[in-house]
């Protein structure tokens, strides 16, 4: 009974704070809704579109059925998402909670309704390439909503170990030419190429979430990880970049982390605060990783990458060819959408072979000026109300995948790499008053 006055006379943070938090104190339907959310963000970071064809299953290749088409991380998202709005209050209070606490989550998601109105509509195009680029992130985000600061702590380590491994095999690949998983084309034929695949699949795929993952930890993710793991998984994680050759992925990891790196000695050069043995580590651990590249690129252990910023196999070339592709289209079609089998053509005609190389025209391309405007909107309400749901230093990831993503297909073709994305910004970045982010905004000031 004393405990009970205790707890009536609380503040009701401070009642909050008593509860047991976690799985162990969730009734049975939310550690369901849990355990699919776990299942399907391990299936979409292990599982990528080539291990799937590897396995007899034609995700990303000709012929198979509808449900093939759909990655299985979606199908376990959407049993997490139906186990979550079946919680306390039903799934109308539910969903208004999601609604009012996550406007821009609700904007992607009428974007994406008016989007799959007029692919099925107007276009008259399959809807199976799009759920898993579009429907798979708005799922996880619900998902996630549920999770509390120790559930997110343990997903995030469980990322962590999951790109180490990542990182691991695309510089063992890399230096004997042994492949975990084909790279498979379209036709399931296998294509011959010597970046690593490891386990995300695609080469750029790779690079992008590796190249993610850094710009995250150089910003103030991972602070579940001692400070010295974290330097070695970094220093990993960049020398793997090579191996998977992503040219724009690379670049862009490296400048943000060195802009990030150089406002954080400037301010110490303006008096700033330092912890003495955090900056010996970093130190120490920098000037093994610059040592072991100098030895690394004297050995030719970056020439074919180098060899891709000298002959880039005509993407260059395409980036320039795509725009032409638009001269043939009357007005209505630019605007609102030309027949599919006109940019085909049109894709043949200018010799683009390798797709549309940025997200922006894709969109445009296969949707038309007006939804493309539509879409990108959505995009952006989604990157803004992942930057609200963290902090403000997740903006350095928003920055890396805008310029990854406009600088490929990306986003325009079947990918889950804005799953990835939103899941490793919304546990791996601290969010606004938890410690971690405490952290990070006395570094900014």
């Amino acid at each position: 009974r004393p405990l009970a006055v205790s707890r009536a006379c609380a503040p009701p943070h401070a009642v909050a704070t008593a509860r047991p938090s976690g799985a162990a104190a969730a009734p049975g339907g939310a550690r369901a809704a849990r355990v699919f959310t776990w299942a399907a963000i391990v299936a979409m970071f292990a599982l990528s579109a080539m291990a799937l064809t590897a396995f007899g299953i034609p995700y990303a290749t000709t012929g198979g059925s509808l449900l093939t088409k759909i990655h299985p991380a979606t199908w376990l998202a959407t049993l997490a998402v139906g186990l979550t709005l079946l919680g306390p209050g039903g799934p109308s209070r539910r969903l208004a909670r999601v609604a009012i606490a996550s406007p821009g989550i609700v904007i992607f998601g009428v974007t994406i309704v008016l989007l799959f109105v007029q692919v099925a509509v107007v276009l008259r195009l399959p809807l199976s390439q799009m759920i898993d680029t579009y429907v798979l992130p708005i799922f996880l985000f619900v998902a996630l909503g549920d999770f509390d600061r120790p559930a997110r702590r343990s997903l995030a380590l469980a990322l962590h170990a999951i790109i180490a491994v990542d990182a691991a095999l695309g510089l063992v690949e890399y230096a004997s030419g042994w492949r975990l998983t084909p790279m498979y084309d379209i036709d399931g034929s296998i294509i011959v190429d010597w970046r690593s695949t490891a386990l995300f699949g695609h080469p750029l795929n790779n690079a992008f979430i590796v190249g993610l993952w850094l710009v995250t930890m150089a910003s103030g993710g991972g602070r579940e990880m001692p400070r010295m793991l974290r330097l070695m998984a970094m220093a990993l994680a960049a020398m793997s970049l090579v191996a998977f050759g992503g040219r724009v992925a690379l670049v862009m990891a490296i400048a943000l982390v060195a802009v990030i790196a150089m406002l954080r000695a400037a301010a110490i050069l303006a008096g700033r605060r330092f912890d003495l043995t955090g900056a010996a580590i970093a130190l120490a651990a920098g000037t093994v990783f610059l040592v072991v590249g100098v030895m690394a690129l004297d050995a030719g252990a970056a020439d074919r990458l180098l060899e891709r910023f000298v002959d880039d196999s005509g993407s260059a070339g395409t980036r320039i060819a795509m725009f032409h592709i638009f001269g043939d289209l009357t007005w209505g079609e630019f605007v609102l959408g030309p027949p599919i089998d006109h940019m085909v053509q049109a894709q043949r005609e200018y010799g683009i072979k390798i797709g549309i190389e940025s997200t922006e025209v894709a969109f445009v391309a296969f949707y038309g000026l007006a939804m493309a405007i539509v879409l990108l909107a959505g995009i952006g309400a989604h990157l803004v109300e992942l930057v609200r749901a963290t902090s403000r230093a997740s903006l350095w990831a928003v920055v890396f995948f805008v310029v990854v993503m406009s600088a490929s297909t990306g986003l325009a073709s079947k990918s889950t790499n804005l799953a990835m994305f939103t899941v490793m910004v919304l546990t791996m970045m601290p969010r606004a008053g938890d410690p971690a982010a405490a952290a990070v905004a006395r570094d900014r000031r």
